[in-house]
């Protein structure tokens, strides 16, 4: 007996198709729709790229959704292992999100944020966010705000690490009215600490340093949030380091590490992705790169690299490297920088990540007029084999 795809359906629905209308763009008939979402028929390899491309999904995540039982949705992540989707039914939905959301985070700092957005932004529309009007016996409605704040905001992420700067916000936004929803103050501070980022990233301080801030005044009220503390004074940070304000970025640093002291042997606040030494000397670079003070600033690289070599962060290696090639640039140090962008793009064929593509390209702009040699042209060609990605830009109102 042929077995229902619910998950196609749900996907075309949360797409905003009819069965009518996805068959009119992809020139067949509603009947040979229905026949798919029935289990009834396969959609032929030719249409396959069509039908992912309608749906926004990667072409391995619609083979996946295709061929999942009715019971879940998994999805293959090579020797990462998989991420399993469970159906959110009976009394422990909000138990199997968190379980989702571990397995997400995991891969997703291993393969970048294109690995499973597809995915997540179906597993949000489809599963999670039905949750939050139905009445479901025995279950918190706040913790069920909360579950769904949490996939939102990740959701968010992954959408930025794209390269769609847009749909991120609008993802830390309603994170953000979630997080109020279920009362959560380690939530909300943690959807002010992303919009902080975010606002941070297209050269909007005074917008990052007033979310970093606010972000501050919930996270004093959340418990075991000392990590997420020390996040928010780093975003803080570089949002002083681009106001040009070195003695305030530095007091922010420090504060920051002060937090990760107190964090030792603490607890973790759920839901709250970690933040360590390595991510502090990540952003302490980036600061100290933008303030001009190159050598702390190359130190900081470093030591972001060396922890970050010892862990599964991948993705966050990666960026530490570009710092660390931004740096050598900077001190006309063009062939080291050139030997470590290479090694950047050994990693990024395997890294679905556009913010690091995208990076990579600013970096071979940068090297482009530095002096000729063999290690300039390896890297030259290795980056001119990477396709960048557009981000988009974010000029509206932020909600705080």
């Amino acid at each position: 007996m042929a077995t229902r795809r619910r998950a196609l359906a749900q996907r075309r629905v949360a797409m905003g198709f009819t069965q009518e209308t996805l068959a009119e763009a992809l020139g067949v008939e509603r009947s040979t729709v229905a026949r798919w979402e029935l289990g009834a028929q396969v959609p032929t390899p030719g249409i396959r790229r069509r039908l992912a491309d309608a749906l926004t999904l990667p072409l391995y995540d619609l083979v996946a959704l295709l061929e999942a039982g009715p019971s879940q949705a998994s999805f293959d992540l090579g020797n990462v292992g998989s991420v399993v989707f469970h159906p959110l039914t009976g009394g422990d939905v909000v138990e199997r999100i968190h379980d989702a959301t571990q397995q997400i985070q995991t891969a997703d700092r291993r393969l970048g944020g294109g690995a499973l957005y597809g995915s997540v932004s179906t597993y949000l529309a489809t599963q999670v966010a039905p949750q939050l009007v139905v009445s479901t016996a025995g279950i918190s409605a706040r913790q069920l705000f909360a579950a769904a704040a949490s996939v939102t905001g990740i959701a968010g992420w992954m959408a930025h690490d794209t390269g769609d700067d847009q749909a991120a916000r609008g993802y830390f936004d309603r994170a953000l009215r979630l997080s109020l929803g279920g009362d959560d103050d380690a939530l909300t501070a943690n959807a002010c600490a992303s919009m902080a980022h975010l606002a941070v990233e297209h050269g909007q301080p005074v917008d990052g340093m007033r979310m970093a801030e606010k972000g501050l005044q919930r996270v004093r009220a959340a418990e075991d949030a000392l990590r997420l503390e020390a996040r928010l004074h780093a975003m803080r940070a570089r949002a002083l380091a681009q106001l040009g304000d070195r003695a305030a970025c530095i007091e922010a640093l420090d504060a920051s590490q002060r937090s990760l002291d107190l964090a030792v042997g603490s607890g973790h606040a759920r839901w709250i992705a970690g933040f360590d030494e390595g991510a502090l000397a990540s952003e302490a670079a980036l600061s100290f790169l933008h303030l001009g003070e190159l050598g702390e600033a190359e130190a900081s690289a470093r030591e972001a690299i060396r922890l970050r070599s010892n862990d599964d962060r991948v993705r966050s290696l990666v960026f530490a490297r570009i710092t660390l090639a931004a740096v050598l640039v900077r001190t006309a140090r063009s062939q080291e920088a050139a030997m470590v962008g290479t090694e950047v793009c050994a990693a990024a064929g395997s890294l679905k990540s556009g913010r690091a593509v995208a990076k990579l390209g600013a970096l071979g702009m940068a090297l482009r007029g530095a002096p000729v040699s063999a290690e300039r042209a390896e890297f030259l060609a290795a980056a001119a084999s990477v396709t960048g990605a557009q981000r988009s830009g974010i000029d509206e109102a932020w909600p705080i």
